[in-house]
């Protein structure tokens, strides 16, 4: 049963979060410490940032009375980067039925791209397939043809952002089993199935950067990261008034975006500018739909006073604050993105205790994380 010991970890701009469950979804444990050596999503001290990583893993092992070998965690940042390819096999000169081998080189063919050297894909993400250059469909396994082609959509990271904190997880006595875009992991936490499959949009507004997360047909098809967070906010107001940065905080706090004040006066321009950058990029996929997409907002710049209505002024449809699915035994919303972490590993395990395919919202990471490990292998 140990190896189906499942830890979710989140290392966040304000805390590193860890979750551990079992391979049937049940939380046993859970702990958090503060982030430190770790800022704008990026690896600033290794030693800093694997402490932190220990102690939070250490907290939920304690609850859990389980040890953890191995952690999927998440990565995010204005470096993801997100490109479109198209691949293309020959399966037989005659219709043959088409197989998983199939679709597999159909999709590392797409995946041979003019991509620089510094990135790395996260997500490997078919968004149709077509059977004969004539067929458009969504899963091609058992159908017939002579030749598959596939659009891809790749999410990359800059490879030394991974590395980075692929070698933090190690030093802190654990091993990385998948890597996972931030706001693909908040997603299995807060929105149902059928959601992810009809159309959603997750938007994280945290401490330091706004990461926007496109969803369709049970799939991440894109993620866009914007340098603007909480934390610029507070600055905003402490430059402008002339106040310490904790009094600053503690305004935005007070007076949020919706009160008739100077402090509103001062943050809500700003926050309206980025909105509509984001909606500019979301723009076609919400409007190229049958029916409104799900959008959800989390994060701490989301409880903001007057952020949902914000939102919902520049976007022109409903908005929602996110919560955590119904029956889940964790009901703390800073847990969203471990525990959504937890629940992608479940479902690979028991995708593969019933022999079917791995449900694939997420990514194909795993191919990566091994390269990562012989990379850094001469330091353990």
């Amino acid at each position: 049963m140990r190896s189906e010991i499942i830890c979710g970890l989140d290392i966040g701009a304000s805390s590193v979060r860890a979750l551990i469950a079992n391979a049937d979804g049940d939380v046993l444990g859970f702990g958090q410490a503060p982030t430190k050596g770790f800022s704008k999503s990026v690896v600033s001290n290794l030693g800093l940032l694997s402490d932190a990583i220990e102690a939070s893993v250490m907290k939920a092992e304690e609850m859990a009375k389980a040890r953890v070998r191995k952690v999927i965690t998440n990565v995010s940042g204005v470096h993801i980067r997100t490109f479109q390819s198209r691949g293309s096999v020959h399966i037989s000169d005659r219709p043959s039925e088409i197989t998983e081998n199939d679709i597999k080189r159909c999709i590392e063919s797409a995946k041979i791209i003019a991509m620089s050297l510094d990135r790395e894909a996260v997500h490997l993400v078919p968004v149709r397939f077509f059977i004969d250059d004539k067929m458009e469909i969504s899963d091609p396994l058992g159908l017939f043809g002579s030749k598959l082609d596939v659009d891809l959509n790749i999410i990359t990271s800059l490879v030394t952002v991974l590395q980075n904190v692929t070698k933090a997880v190690n030093l802190a006595g654990y091993e990385v089993d998948e890597m996972v875009v931030s706001g693909a992991g908040t997603a299995e936490a807060i929105f149902e199935e059928e959601e992810l499959v009809s159309g959603a949009v997750l938007i994280d507004a945290g401490k330091e950067i706004t990461e926007a997360a496109l969803f369709l047909d049970g799939k991440i098809l894109d993620s866009f990261n914007f340098p603007f967070g909480g934390d610029d906010l507070t600055q905003i107001l402490q430059d402008n008034l002339k106040v310490l940065f904790d009094q600053a905080e503690e305004m935005k706090v007070k007076y949020g975006l919706s009160a008739k004040s100077e402090i509103t006066n001062l943050l809500l321009p700003k926050v309206e500018a980025v909105l509509e950058e984001m909606h500019k990029k979301l723009e076609v996929f919400l409007k190229n739909k049958k029916s409104l997409p799900h959008v959800c907002v989390v994060g701490g710049v989301a409880r903001m006073d007057g952020f949902i209505e914000t939102v919902e002024k520049v976007f022109k449809m409903p908005v929602k604050m996110g919560s955590l699915k119904s029956g889940s035994k964790v009901n703390d919303m800073t847990f969203a993105c471990s525990l959504g972490l937890m629940k992608y590993g479940a479902k690979k395990i028991i995708a593969a205790r019933s022999g079917s395919r791995a449900p694939e919202p997420i990514g194909l990471a795993g191919r990566f994380v091994t390269k990562i490990k012989s990379v850094i292998s001469e330091y353990f």
